[in-house]
């Protein structure tokens, strides 16, 4: 509760009277419209702003509050509907990440990413301990875009039983304050005693220190409205201090990072990991290649057909050395598949809007329709090799960053996508001459650049860090698939083989799960 000098408490109600608030209005919005643009013009973090709480307290005027006093220019409202085809055939997280604002602006979200969890057990649709897990889910999610950076703010409007009467009576004597602000368009999904309830364990379970809930008495407009304005602007101040103190430590430590390898120079690295137990011998003629294709690519075509049939998606990632087969890989793969069912995103160095958001908002913004195949070249993995090796975050951005990979591909295998993580390994000694090959090979002058040759310096680091990244990062629903690629044939029917039987295992269990669900319906 936000207690101001002219502020009169009744009950457990608080109220602010009209001069009360004129006298503190003009002063919270002068402060934060300068606070909205310094947060802009540094672009250092987003704000985010979820406003929830009981049918009538206030959230719709709330919005409407925020997006007059400060510029909407850079603040985007978002109030959540009811998922269409295209949301239900992704991760349920998928419409929250892709409507994240970047660095510098606000996201207004009304009900946030609480609605679809409060709803649900509201009505019944979920266990108790279904629902408790979505919980731990949000928790997460708010955990990963504040370990970031981002400001949340949580904002619940309440009201007792009573005030909730009063206010639906005075928004039925007023239709046009009614229509704009009695919140009657986001009705709530149970009756007063029973959502209140549920409300109240989805804010314990999810107020933490860096996302904390504000619980706002929302019986007097104009107590509701300066107590959200004075919330908000206390927040940004903090935030901005924390942010600027965080910033210049990570500088240093990173600073600290790249002088100490500097003057400790190539890694020696000790190969007992991963990659060491690869045989990289391995190889396979051009005659049993080209048979081995052809049954590959009738497998895959018929595969990809019935994976489409049943709405299966599959996310598949590679990653490797250097000149290592990654494209060649792709093509080949996507030569027995049809154009309509598959995408290929290439990934490079992240642009300024992809710099301004979460490292892994531009992979959930690709992930796939229901049985559709979306294939990455070079993926999430940047955050944990190149940012790691090079230098760009400190390592405890890069070792959070483990869980935070784990949990993205978790959601995606627990909403029923196949997937797939392909490493290509090959040894120095067949970099270099790939390398030098591409330089004397006009069509492939290209794909050969400084940052390539810089990189191979840098091999102990880079195996280490993949040593690293595979063992903390290879899990049951989602393992990583080593591949010997010093021979490309033999490299490219292993990755083949790969797919073939995890869509394979895939579709069995899609019919398993189906036979067992008709098993159980009731006769007629």
């Amino acid at each position: 509760m936000v207690i101001t000098p002219k502020t009169r408490i009744t009950g457990n109600r608080a109220a602010m009277t009209d001069t009360a608030f004129r006298e503190v209005k003009d002063r919270l919005r002068v402060e934060l419209v300068d606070l909205q643009q310094r947060c802009r013009a540094a672009a250092a973090f987003p704000i985010i702003i979820v406003v929830s709480g009981v049918q009538g307290a206030g959230g719709v005027d709330t919005l409407n509050l925020l997006n007059t006093w400060m510029d909407p220019r850079w603040i985007h409202t978002h109030a959540v509907d009811a998922p269409s085809d295209e949301e239900r055939e992704r991760p349920l997280f998928w419409r929250y990440w892709r409507s994240l604002p970047a660095a510098g602006n606000i996201g207004l979200y009304l009900d946030g990413w609480y609605g679809d969890a409060v709803a649900a057990h509201c009505r019944g649709h979920t266990t108790a301990a279904a629902f408790a897990q979505h919980l731990k889910r949000i928790a997460a999610f708010e955990r990963t875009l504040a370990d970031n950076g981002a400001l949340i703010v949580k904002l619940w409007l309440n009201l007792d039983k009573n005030g909730q009467r009063r206010k639906v009576d005075e928004h039925r004597v007023d239709p046009v304050f009614g229509f704009r602000a009695s919140d009657t368009a986001w009705p709530q999904s149970a009756p007063y005693d029973t959502f209140t309830a549920v409300a109240a364990k989805s804010r314990r379970a999810t107020s933490t220190t860096q996302s904390p809930w504000h619980v706002i008495d929302g019986t007097d407009d104009n107590y509701r409205r300066a107590s959200v304005l004075t919330i908000l602007r206390d927040a940004i101040k903090a935030h901005r201090k924390s942010w600027r103190k965080k910033s210049k430590a990570a500088a240093k430590d990173i600073k600290h990072a790249r002088k100490h390898d500097k003057k400790k120079g190539l890694l020696k690295t000790n190969r007992s990991g991963a990659l060491a137990k690869l045989d990289l011998s391995k190889t396979m003629g051009p005659a049993d290649y080209a048979r081995a294709f052809r049954t590959c690519q009738t497998q895959l075509y018929e595969l990809q057909k019935a994976a489409r049939a049943v709405g299966l998606s599959s996310v598949i990632a590679f990653e490797g050395a250097d000149a290592a087969g990654k494209g060649g890989a792709i093509r080949r793969l996507t030569y027995s598949l049809s154009a309509r069912n598959y995408r290929v995103v290439p990934i490079a160095a992240p642009n300024d809007d992809e710099r301004a958001h979460h490292y892994l908002w531009r992979f959930w913004r690709h992930v796939g329709r229901a049985g559709h195949m979306i294939l990455f070249d070079r993926t999430w993995y940047g955050r944990v090799l190149v940012e790691r090796v090079e230098h760009l975050i400190t390592k405890e951005a890069w070792e959070r960053s483990y869980s935070e990979i784990n949990d993205f591909e978790a959601q995606l295998s627990e909403h029923g996508a196949v997937v797939l993580k392909f490493w290509l390994q090959i040894d120095p000694h067949e970099q270099l001459r790939r390398f030098k090959e591409r330089e004397e090979t006009p069509y492939k002058k290209w794909k050969i650049t400084a940052d390539d040759w810089r990189n191979r310096a840098k091999w102990d680091y880079y195996e280490a860090a993949v040593n690293d990244m595979v063992a903390a990062t290879s899990t049951k629903h989602a393992p990583w698939h080593l591949i010997p690629a010093n021979d490309k044939r033999y490299a490219r029917i292993m990755i083949m083989n790969c797919v073939i039987e995890a869509l394979e295992r895939a579709l069995h269990e899609q019919k398993a799960v189906a036979k067992t669900r008709a098993s159980r319906r009731p006769k007629e």
